[in-house]
Protein backbone atom coordinates (compact mmCIF):
# COMPACT_ATOMS: atom_id res chain seq x y z
CA UNK A 1 0.00 0.00 0.00
CA UNK A 2 1.36 3.43 -1.28
CA UNK A 3 2.28 5.62 2.03
CA UNK A 4 0.33 9.10 2.46
CA UNK A 5 2.42 11.87 2.76
CA UNK A 6 0.21 13.82 5.29
CA UNK A 7 2.28 17.15 4.75
CA UNK A 8 1.55 17.26 0.99
CA UNK A 9 -2.02 16.47 2.00
CA UNK A 10 -1.77 19.99 4.37
CA UNK A 11 0.41 21.63 1.39
CA UNK A 12 -2.35 21.09 -1.23
CA UNK A 13 -5.13 21.89 1.53
CA UNK A 14 -3.43 25.04 2.19
CA UNK A 15 -3.14 26.21 -1.43
CA UNK A 16 -6.67 25.63 -1.99
CA UNK A 17 -7.88 27.05 1.37
CA UNK A 18 -5.50 30.20 0.03
CA UNK A 19 -7.10 29.87 -3.49
CA UNK A 20 -11.03 30.40 -1.78
CA UNK A 21 -9.63 33.28 0.16
CA UNK A 22 -8.17 35.08 -2.26
CA UNK A 23 -11.45 34.67 -4.14
CA UNK A 24 -13.12 36.10 -1.06
CA UNK A 25 -10.65 39.01 -0.96
CA UNK A 26 -10.59 40.12 -4.61
CA UNK A 27 -14.43 39.77 -4.50
CA UNK A 28 -14.78 42.10 -1.97
CA UNK A 29 -12.30 44.49 -3.81
CA UNK A 30 -14.33 44.26 -6.80
CA UNK A 31 -17.68 45.01 -4.97
CA UNK A 32 -16.10 48.28 -3.40
CA UNK A 33 -14.41 49.38 -6.59
CA UNK A 34 -10.97 49.02 -5.37
CA UNK A 35 -9.64 47.64 -8.54
CA UNK A 36 -10.41 50.47 -10.29
CA UNK A 37 -6.90 52.72 -11.73
CA UNK A 38 -6.83 55.86 -13.56
CA UNK A 39 -6.75 56.28 -17.59
CA UNK A 40 -3.55 55.14 -19.19
CA UNK A 41 -2.30 58.40 -20.00
CA UNK A 42 -1.94 59.58 -15.85
CA UNK A 43 -0.04 56.33 -15.36
CA UNK A 44 2.80 57.07 -13.19
CA UNK A 45 5.81 54.73 -14.40
CA UNK A 46 6.15 53.72 -10.77
CA UNK A 47 2.87 51.91 -10.80
CA UNK A 48 3.47 49.83 -13.45
CA UNK A 49 4.03 46.89 -12.10
CA UNK A 50 0.84 47.02 -10.03
CA UNK A 51 -1.69 47.72 -12.50
CA UNK A 52 -3.40 45.95 -15.73
CA UNK A 53 -5.02 46.83 -18.73
CA UNK A 54 -8.50 46.20 -19.67
CA UNK A 55 -9.22 44.92 -23.34
CA UNK A 56 -10.98 47.75 -25.29
CA UNK A 57 -10.49 50.15 -22.68
CA UNK A 58 -8.28 53.37 -21.93
CA UNK A 59 -8.82 52.19 -18.12
CA UNK A 60 -5.96 50.56 -15.78
CA UNK A 61 -7.24 48.25 -13.23
CA UNK A 62 -5.20 47.77 -9.69
CA UNK A 63 -3.49 43.78 -10.00
CA UNK A 64 -5.64 42.55 -6.91
CA UNK A 65 -3.23 39.86 -5.83
CA UNK A 66 -0.47 42.56 -5.27
CA UNK A 67 -2.94 44.66 -4.08
CA UNK A 68 -3.85 42.10 -1.20
CA UNK A 69 -0.12 41.22 -0.59
CA UNK A 70 0.68 44.76 0.34
CA UNK A 71 -2.31 45.36 2.20
CA UNK A 72 -1.35 42.00 4.72
CA UNK A 73 2.01 43.67 4.93
CA UNK A 74 0.78 47.17 5.66
CA UNK A 75 -1.37 45.74 8.45
CA UNK A 76 1.48 43.91 9.95
CA UNK A 77 3.64 46.90 9.82
CA UNK A 78 0.44 49.03 11.02
CA UNK A 79 0.61 46.57 13.75
CA UNK A 80 4.32 46.78 14.70
CA UNK A 81 4.22 50.80 14.60
CA UNK A 82 1.47 50.48 17.37
CA UNK A 83 3.41 47.86 19.89
CA UNK A 84 5.73 50.07 19.27
CA UNK A 85 4.07 53.22 20.67
CA UNK A 86 5.10 55.02 17.74
CA UNK A 87 2.80 58.31 16.56
CA UNK A 88 1.22 58.21 13.16
CA UNK A 89 -0.46 61.11 11.71
CA UNK A 90 -3.04 60.18 9.51
CA UNK A 91 -3.94 62.56 6.41
CA UNK A 92 -6.89 62.69 4.49
CA UNK A 93 -8.02 66.37 3.45
CA UNK A 94 -10.38 65.14 0.37
CA UNK A 95 -14.02 64.68 0.95
CA UNK A 96 -13.58 61.39 -0.12
CA UNK A 97 -11.10 60.01 2.63
CA UNK A 98 -12.09 62.72 5.51
CA UNK A 99 -14.82 59.98 7.61
CA UNK A 100 -12.33 56.88 6.90
CA UNK A 101 -9.58 58.81 8.00
CA UNK A 102 -11.25 60.27 11.42
CA UNK A 103 -12.51 56.77 12.11
CA UNK A 104 -8.79 54.74 11.95
CA UNK A 105 -7.56 57.98 13.84
CA UNK A 106 -9.70 57.90 16.54
CA UNK A 107 -9.60 53.77 17.03
CA UNK A 108 -6.00 54.02 17.30
CA UNK A 109 -6.23 57.01 19.68
CA UNK A 110 -3.75 58.62 16.55
CA UNK A 111 -3.64 62.90 15.37
CA UNK A 112 -5.14 63.44 11.88
CA UNK A 113 -5.68 66.06 9.44
CA UNK A 114 -9.05 65.76 7.53
CA UNK A 115 -9.84 69.77 6.90
CA UNK A 116 -6.70 70.86 5.04
CA UNK A 117 -3.11 70.43 5.06
CA UNK A 118 -1.51 73.40 7.84
CA UNK A 119 2.19 74.39 5.94
CA UNK A 120 4.53 74.15 8.52
CA UNK A 121 3.08 71.39 10.39
CA UNK A 122 6.33 69.09 10.02
CA UNK A 123 8.98 71.74 8.85
CA UNK A 124 7.54 74.79 10.94
CA UNK A 125 6.39 72.59 14.23
CA UNK A 126 7.47 74.51 16.92
CA UNK A 127 5.74 77.49 15.90
CA UNK A 128 2.59 74.73 14.69
CA UNK A 129 2.63 73.89 18.24
CA UNK A 130 2.42 77.22 20.22
CA UNK A 131 -0.82 77.52 17.57
CA UNK A 132 -2.06 74.74 19.24
CA UNK A 133 -1.52 75.40 22.69
CA UNK A 134 -3.51 79.09 21.63
CA UNK A 135 -6.31 76.82 20.40
CA UNK A 136 -6.45 74.45 23.91
CA UNK A 137 -6.57 77.95 25.84
CA UNK A 138 -9.92 79.26 23.95
CA UNK A 139 -11.46 75.81 24.35
CA UNK A 140 -11.21 75.95 27.72
CA UNK A 141 -12.56 79.45 28.36
CA UNK A 142 -15.21 78.41 25.95
CA UNK A 143 -16.18 75.98 28.16
CA UNK A 144 -15.82 77.60 30.94
CA UNK A 145 -17.53 79.76 30.28
CA UNK A 146 -15.23 82.65 30.18
CA UNK A 147 -15.61 83.88 27.04
CA UNK A 148 -19.07 85.04 27.93
CA UNK A 149 -17.49 87.64 29.93
CA UNK A 150 -15.79 89.24 27.35
CA UNK A 151 -17.29 92.50 25.51
CA UNK A 152 -19.32 91.41 22.46
CA UNK A 153 -17.45 92.36 19.61
CA UNK A 154 -14.33 90.88 20.94
CA UNK A 155 -16.15 87.85 22.51
CA UNK A 156 -17.54 87.38 18.71
CA UNK A 157 -14.00 87.40 16.82
CA UNK A 158 -12.78 85.19 19.26
CA UNK A 159 -15.23 82.68 18.43
CA UNK A 160 -15.35 83.13 15.22
CA UNK A 161 -11.26 81.99 14.84
CA UNK A 162 -12.43 79.78 17.40
CA UNK A 163 -14.65 77.71 14.85
CA UNK A 164 -12.10 78.04 12.32
CA UNK A 165 -9.28 76.66 14.57
CA UNK A 166 -11.27 73.95 15.58
CA UNK A 167 -11.49 72.45 11.63
CA UNK A 168 -7.84 72.91 11.45
CA UNK A 169 -6.62 71.99 15.02
CA UNK A 170 -8.97 69.60 16.57
CA UNK A 171 -7.55 66.09 15.01
CA UNK A 172 -3.93 67.36 16.24
CA UNK A 173 -4.59 68.18 19.95
CA UNK A 174 -2.62 65.46 21.58
CA UNK A 175 0.00 66.02 19.14
CA UNK A 176 2.86 66.99 21.07
CA UNK A 177 6.34 66.06 19.25
CA UNK A 178 6.64 64.96 15.17
CA UNK A 179 4.92 62.00 13.96
CA UNK A 180 7.09 58.94 13.17
CA UNK A 181 5.14 58.10 10.02
CA UNK A 182 2.44 59.86 8.25
CA UNK A 183 -0.16 57.42 6.55
CA UNK A 184 -1.91 59.63 3.71
CA UNK A 185 -4.66 58.83 1.40
CA UNK A 186 -4.02 59.88 -2.18
CA UNK A 187 -0.34 61.49 -2.55
CA UNK A 188 -1.93 63.39 -5.65
CA UNK A 189 -4.44 65.02 -4.11
CA UNK A 190 -3.43 69.06 -3.83
CA UNK A 191 -3.95 69.64 -0.54
CA UNK A 192 -1.78 66.55 0.49
CA UNK A 193 1.29 67.63 -1.62
CA UNK A 194 2.81 69.94 0.65
CA UNK A 195 2.57 67.39 3.11
CA UNK A 196 4.35 64.91 0.93
CA UNK A 197 6.93 67.71 0.29
CA UNK A 198 7.45 68.60 3.93
CA UNK A 199 7.36 64.53 5.04
CA UNK A 200 10.07 64.21 2.58
CA UNK A 201 12.15 67.40 4.33
CA UNK A 202 11.71 66.05 7.58
CA UNK A 203 12.86 62.40 6.61
CA UNK A 204 9.19 61.02 7.84
CA UNK A 205 8.47 58.13 6.57
CA UNK A 206 4.96 57.94 4.03
CA UNK A 207 2.80 55.15 4.22
CA UNK A 208 -0.05 55.58 2.03
CA UNK A 209 -3.33 54.08 0.11
CA UNK A 210 -2.12 54.92 -3.91
CA UNK A 211 -3.77 55.22 -7.21
CA UNK A 212 -2.07 54.61 -10.33
CA UNK A 213 -1.19 58.01 -10.80
CA UNK A 214 1.14 58.18 -7.74
CA UNK A 215 4.52 58.34 -7.21
CA UNK A 216 5.24 55.47 -4.94
CA UNK A 217 8.75 55.76 -5.35
CA UNK A 218 9.04 58.33 -2.41
CA UNK A 219 6.68 56.23 0.03
CA UNK A 220 7.99 54.00 2.86
CA UNK A 221 5.17 51.94 1.86
CA UNK A 222 0.90 51.73 0.41
CA UNK A 223 -1.80 49.93 -0.65
CA UNK A 224 -2.35 50.31 -4.47
CA UNK A 225 -5.87 50.88 -4.65
CA UNK A 226 -8.69 53.16 -5.73
CA UNK A 227 -7.47 56.08 -3.67
CA UNK A 228 -10.42 58.17 -5.46
CA UNK A 229 -14.02 56.77 -4.84
CA UNK A 230 -15.32 56.84 -1.09
CA UNK A 231 -16.68 53.11 -1.04
CA UNK A 232 -12.87 52.15 -1.77
CA UNK A 233 -11.38 54.35 0.79
CA UNK A 234 -14.01 53.33 3.51
CA UNK A 235 -13.16 49.37 2.97
CA UNK A 236 -9.68 49.67 3.00
CA UNK A 237 -9.63 51.81 6.29
CA UNK A 238 -12.18 49.52 7.83
CA UNK A 239 -10.11 46.42 6.61
CA UNK A 240 -7.33 47.64 8.04
CA UNK A 241 -8.62 48.63 11.42
CA UNK A 242 -10.54 45.51 11.70
CA UNK A 243 -7.60 43.23 10.73
CA UNK A 244 -5.11 44.75 13.16
CA UNK A 245 -7.24 44.62 16.15
CA UNK A 246 -7.45 40.63 15.09
CA UNK A 247 -3.87 40.18 15.45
Amino acid sequence: MQEINLQEVENKKKKKSDKTSYKIIFKDYMENGCHYGRTKRFLHPSMKNFVMYGKNTNITYFNLKKTSENFDNMVNLLKKILEDKKIILFVGCKPAAENAIKKIAYEFNMPYVIYKWIGGLLTNFETIKKRILYFKELLKKEESGELEEYPIYEMQKIKKELEKMKKMYSGLINLENLPDYVFIVDLNFKNHKTAVRECLKKNIPILSLSGSDNNVSIVYYFIPANDKAPKSIDYIIDSLMRRIKQI
